[in-house]
């Protein structure tokens, strides 16, 4: 392990080494119309220079998508500064209701993620599996509390994936396989439309854990599959409708052992089958021209949980299993009007939320339901043309009748102010600073997924982030680097009552201080590379201690470098995540488990090869020092080495 960790470090060193000693040579006729200094719209809710937004920004583009090698957006957020995403199946996969999600600066449910500006958060959860990389344009990173412009699910960051919006008539077959996966894809855009579908297909992964290695079971993360479909149609240059469809089979067996070996009469040998369907719809109305923005939103989620009695391994889900038996339903509208006054100097936004969600757990017959309307407001301030200041506010009442039939209601108003400053010391340096209170509502499905016992006392989780931070930004580099304090009160955290059983509670505070640096050069259009790091001290207290743990990684390395020579493009990545949290397994006596989750180390790399305008071919090679890392405290183990040769032909 220790020798796995170095070569990954020799590699960086080698990587980073080598391209900041060539660093020099610069190809300026390369570069005329390559700039990092982008466009950016979900930091202010309208569109603004990078280097003239007041918050830590990050932006990933289609090219660099593409260079990456990621079949997921799931895999390329993973990626970036500030980022440990918690995931339950191998690869960023979804296991029923261990749902994958993105954890930004140590929070573990703070993110929203949203598609051209539409929510796809469901119960403080998120997926992105739904949306082809093939259809991302950009990706925007807006890191800090941003409750004032987008309500409870953004106390860390908000993500927003846009999609392409071009008309170019194109179609695209594609078929994948390798070790553990196989996949096929179709492609096909035109004047107005673009529609993707696909299905992969998931093999055999050991999930065995430290924990369970140690006990008396074995997991095994069996034959599964996905099915996907995207589609975007834009009839006019205002209007647009997106629909993604995700429906997963996933299978998982735990093998009960008896002195080491497998016992199919044991109690703990079963097989989990789920399946899960979500579906994400929107329609957006966007007239830039009077800065007027209405976006309408449904998603939806079913997970059907079943078990049976393994037999040699051969599965026959027969029998509905006890949990994580949900339907949910999110509908939401916002609107938003922005004006610009006094000669363009100024900008003023207004706007409005109205959300409802259901949750029905079919296995206990309850159903709950929250309504949400909030009104916010922006105003950006030039005293000069380098200096500017935006104050913001949300007003959000809250309607809960969490138990329904039971009489089981709640009304609760929140108010979240913020206030931002930029200075432009130069054309290319700017200097920000922020202050915004933010706050998380309990998931709802939490208030009876165990009646009576004692979760009806679940507040919002709530609390302040302070920040500021400098940007470097030129055509061909960029230079970001921040500091931040988070300050958050009643911080959601699961809480054993008898295993297997946890609820949801207020846990404690949670606190982190911490500094982030993003560092990007674009040499020529062959070669550009970036580097990254995030020092931070993520710990939280609970209730009645005086003391707090550690609850997240306090060291992040991120580093990247895409070359392409000839017809052939090639990208390799690393991730390094240091020692995270205690295990969750500490809290309960297992045996073997008194330690914290090591750190992690993740190298990839993708080559693609063009032929012509019809032929391409990719090999992605993923975990390339095939380490055994765990990705979460419940001691959930990544993908071993494994990669995919891809081919495409389009037409």
């Amino acid at each position: 392990m220790k020798s796995n960790f170095s070569k990954g470090l020799l590699m960086t060193a080698i990587i980073t080494g080598s391209v900041i000693w060539g660093g020099t040579n610069v190809f300026a006729e390369e570069l005329q119309e390559y700039t990092l200094d982008q466009m950016v719209v979900t930091a202010t809710r309208t569109e603004a220079r990078e280097l003239e937004v007041p918050a830590a920004v990050s932006v990933i583009n289609a090219k660099e998508i593409e260079n990456s090698g990621a079949k997921t957006a799931y895999e390329v957020i993973e990626r970036q500064v500030g980022f440990t995403n918690n995931a339950y199946g191998p690869g960023g996969r979804e296991f029923g209701g261990s749902s994958t999600r993105t954890v930004l600066r140590g929070l573990d449910k703070g993110t929203l993620v949203m598609v051209n500006g539409a929510p796809i958060n469901m119960m403080n959860y998120n997926s992105m599996e739904g949306i082809p990389v093939e259809a991302v344009e950009k990706i925007e990173i807006v890191r800090g509390a941003q409750s004032v412009l987008y309500g409870a699910e953004a106390t860390g960051g908000v993500v927003n994936i846009i999609t392409k919006k071009n008309n170019e008539n194109r179609t695209t077959i594609s078929v994948g396989a390798g070790n553990y996966d196989k996949k096929w894809g179709f492609y096909t855009s035109g004047q107005g439309y673009t529609v993707s579908l696909s299905k992969d297909y998931f093999g055999d992964v050991d999930q065995t854990n430290k924990v369970f290695e140690k006990s008396d079971r074995i997991w095994k993360y069996r034959d599964s599959s996905k099915d996907n479909a995207f589609v975007s149609i834009t009839p006019t240059d205002k209007l647009s409708f997106n629909f993604a469809h995700t429906e997963g089979n996933y299978y998982r067996d735990s093998v009960g052992l008896k002195n080491g070996v497998v016992d199919y009469t044991s109690k703990k040998t079963v097989a989990y089958y789920y399946k899960d369907r979500r579906d994400n719809v929107s329609a957006i109305y966007d007239d830039k021209d009077n800065q007027f923005k209405t976006i309408v939103s449904y998603n939806k989620r079913v997970v059907s949980p079943y078990q049976a009695t393994i037999k040699g391994f051969v599965y026959g889900p027969n029998k509905r299993a006890t949990s994580s038996d949900w339907n949910l339903n999110t509908l939401t509208w916002d609107t938003q009007k922005a004006w610009n006054l006094r000669d363009d100097k100024d900008t003023l936004v207004l706007g409005m939320t109205i959300s409802k969600e259901e949750a029905e757990d079919r296995t206990k017959h309850m159903q709950g339901d929250r309504k949400n309307y909030g009104l916010y407001a922006s105003y950006k301030y030039a005293f000069s043309d380098k200096f500017d200041v935006t104050a913001g506010i949300r007003g959000q009442h809250i309607s809960e009748d969490y138990m329904k039939g039971q009489n089981k209601t709640k009304r609760h108003n929140e108010f979240v102010p913020q206030i931002q400053a930029l200075y432009k010391l130069s054309d290319n340096i700017s200097w920000y600073a922020n202050a915004a209170k933010s706050y998380q509502l309990p998931p709802l499905n939490q208030f009876f997924s165990y009646p009576g016992r004692s979760v009806d006392d679940l507040k919002p989780q709530e609390g302040w982030t302070y920040e500021t931070g400098i940007k470097h930004i030129t055509d061909t580099a960029s230079v970001k680097a921040g500091v931040y304090h988070m300050d958050i009160d009643a911080k959601f955290d699961w809480v054993d009552i008898g295993l297997p059983d946890k609820v949801l509670k207020n846990v404690g505070k949670f606190k982190n201080d911490g500094l982030e640096i993003e560092y990007k050069k674009h040499l020529s259009d062959q070669f550009s590379y970036n580097l990254g790091a995030a020092f931070s001290n993520p710990k939280t207290k609970e209730e009645g201690k005086d003391f707090y743990k550690q609850s997240d990684a306090k060291l992040q390395l991120t580093a990247g470098i895409d070359y392409t020579v000839g017809k052939l493009s090639s990208n390799l990545n690393f991730l390094y995540l240091g020692k995270r949290e205690s295990s969750y397994y500490n809290s309960l006596g297992v045996k073997g488990s008194d330690h914290s989750i090591p750190h992690r180390s993740l190298l990839n790399a993708n080559f693609t090869y063009k032929a012509d305008e019809h032929h391409s071919a990719s090999l992605t090679l993923n975990n390339l020092l095939d380490r055994d890392d765990t990705i979460n405290k419940y001691e959930n183990w990544g993908m071993p080495f494994n990669w995919m040769l891809t081919y495409n032909y389009t037409f």
